[in-house]
């Protein structure tokens, strides 16, 4: 692939997602949602937004389930808020086309998938909601994880998609860096984040930018067997969308891998913000 080709490859987003409060919230990860809007309309410019959710988990593993509603209803998968989180709107579009074409995709490279009219919850609607409150058009495709936690599964669904990206189309990994909700109360007001928090959130920013290219895959297949990796993930679906993500980037192309940015940081609590690009223009 020439230079050329590579600047026009669209980045790869894996972004920490946050409850529906993050629509009225204020603060850092606000901030990051209104930068994420500019990026993805004025920078990014697709054609199209291809989203794994951590919420979106398939109890039946043996197959990939792609959402090909043409204006999928949103899910309103939260509890104990106030009333007015549930009574939200989107002006946002779907497409059927796609999503058949991702299930084609997916079965060309032996991953069994078919499509569904699910609707597309919180770990898709709120953040892209908060960073563009209209799509503007832009058809927006969710995708599911599987139940298990088998890393490879999930590196093998972004290779299976990376085509995509010479279409200019974004794929998004939705989740969080850090996601113990049992701890979270208990240490969201101390300014010091437990020393766990602060072990993995630097390990993973180590794993992705401070190791060569062709070794990214292999530092994040070892990461389940940190040891603060229980404690900061109790269970893993916020996690594993980075696998997609990571298994979607060209990483070992010499000159032509993609570059990877850290584009938010910061934790709450037992919460971590970390959020990263791969590849595409400059955040």
């Amino acid at each position: 692939m020439t230079t050329m080709g590579v600047l026009k490859r669209t980045p790869l987003l894996y972004i920490s997602h946050g409850g529906p409060n993050l629509l009225e919230d204020t603060g850092a990860p606000s901030l990051f949602y209104d930068r994420l809007g500019q990026y993805i309309k004025n920078k990014v410019k697709p054609t199209a937004i291809v989203i794994f959710s951590a919420h979106c988990k398939r109890v039946q593993i043996q197959y990939t389930v792609v959402d090909a509603s043409p204006k999928p209803k949103l899910i309103y998968d939260f509890y104990g808020f106030p009333n007015r989180y549930y009574e939200q709107r989107w002006d946002h579009q779907g497409s059927p086309q796609l999503a058949s074409r991702i299930v084609q995709l997916l079965k060309n490279a032996n991953i069994p998938a078919q499509t569904t009219k699910r609707g597309i919850d919180h770990g898709t609607w709120v953040p892209l909601k908060r960073a563009m409150e209209s799509t503007g058009g832009l058809p927006v495709v969710q995708v599911s994880l599987y139940q298990d936690e088998n890393v490879d599964k999930y590196i093998a669904v972004g290779r299976a998609l990376r085509s995509l990206r010479d279409e200019n189309v974004l794929l998004i990994g939705s989740g969080a860096a850090i996601h113990n909700l049992r701890d979270m109360f208990s240490t969201m007001g101390n300014p010091v984040p437990p020393s766990y928090v602060t072990s993995f959130d630097e390990d993973l920013l180590k794993s992705l930018t401070k190791t060569p290219k062709s070794s990214v895959l292999d530092e994040l297949r070892k990461l389940p067997q940190h040891p603060a990796f229980r404690r900061c993930h109790p269970t893993a679906e916020h996690f594993l969308p980075i696998y997609i993500v990571a298994g979607a980037a060209h990483l070992d192309m010499a000159d032509q891998s993609d570059e990877i940015e850290r584009i938010m940081s910061g934790t709450m609590g037992t919460v971590g913000w970390a959020s990263f690009r791969f590849g595409g223009p400059t955040f």
